[in-house]
């Protein structure tokens, strides 16, 4: 039997008109009645009546019109099952996005395609807070990791979590004995909060979305990046200091440690993992397991 058939017998009988249902199913009215006469055949009982007061369905013709509306329906699930199932063999890219590289990316990347396979994590970090809002809204991007003090109320983030902050010194600079003078002493209670070490301390760790390298006893910022390479350069050559979260130290190449001196503080700031607003029914259950596993890899 011909699905097309039925989906004639149900303008048809919608209609009731055979020059308007052949309109809408762009065929002649003798292609339409032999479509008609051809399931009459099939069911061996007749679907419609015609005469003076026009076209009307039988008896028989109403109760077949409910149950093939009911067939059409499971036959349009059937169809999206098989068009998801058969994604499902396919390679699925879930789009992340990131204002620094995620630490131990590999490592998440992993365990979401031992949890479900056939996924590639598509990175993309460096972006600001705005273009990465963007391009969720665009759909360019599925799942994005930012500050949650940026994060706009109408993006409820899926999973919130918190990083400890480290300070990044060139290995032997003057600036590093200061700081942990500073620090001990704001621990301790020594320094008053609105004291100028402290609020040096609170503007260097009070970034958004990139991080600001500073030099000088001055906190004269060189400038602002997401780039962990041209942090360590500008931090190598110009004596320069930032502020980034402990894990993203796991992202600076072991050679580069031996130039470098970190030092761990009690400061935090809160994360937020946030997808777009539209996600592909297909990418729900990997932007899931991204969200559960990047706060704690």
């Amino acid at each position: 039997m011909d699905i097309r058939n039925l989906e004639a017998f149900i303008v048809l009988a919608e209609t009731l008109n055979y020059h308007k249902a052949s309109k809408r199913l762009y065929l002649s009215q003798p292609a339409l009645t032999k479509k008609i006469h051809g399931l009459e055949d099939i069911f061996g009982a007749s679907l419609f009546t015609r005469g003076p007061n026009g076209t009307r369905l039988t008896d028989f013709g109403q109760k077949t019109l409910e149950n093939v509306r009911k067939f059409l329906t499971h036959y349009e699930n059937f169809k999206s099952r098989v068009h998801f199932d058969s994604k499902e063999d396919m390679v699925r890219h879930l789009y992340v996005g990131s204002c620094f590289p995620i630490h131990n990316y590999s490592q998440i990347e992993r365990q979401v395609v031992e949890k479900k396979g056939n996924i590639v994590l598509s990175l993309v970090t460096g972006l600001s807070v705005e273009q990465q809002l963007n391009l969720l809204n665009v759909g360019m991007l599925h799942v994005a990791v930012m500050p949650l003090s940026s994060i706009i109320t109408q993006l409820k983030p899926k999973k919130v979590f918190t990083e400890r902050l480290v300070y990044i010194f060139k290995k032997g600079s003057h600036l590093v004995s200061k700081f942990r003078t500073v620090l001990h002493q704001i621990e301790n209670g020594v320094i008053q909060t609105n004291s100028s070490e402290e609020k040096e301390i609170r503007e260097l760790t009070g970034f958004l979305n990139v991080f600001p390298i500073y030099t000088g006893n001055d906190m004269h910022l060189l400038l602002k990046t997401n780039d962990i390479m041209l942090i360590i350069e500008m931090i190598t050559k110009n004596s320069a200091y930032t502020c980034v979260p402990k894990r993203i130290i796991s992202s600076i190449p072991e050679y580069y440690m031996n130039f470098l001196e970190i030092i761990e503080t009690d400061r935090k700031i809160d994360l937020g993992v946030v997808w777009a607003k539209s996600i592909d029914e297909s990418l729900i259950e990997d932007a899931e397991n991204f969200s559960a596993l990047v706060a704690n890899v």
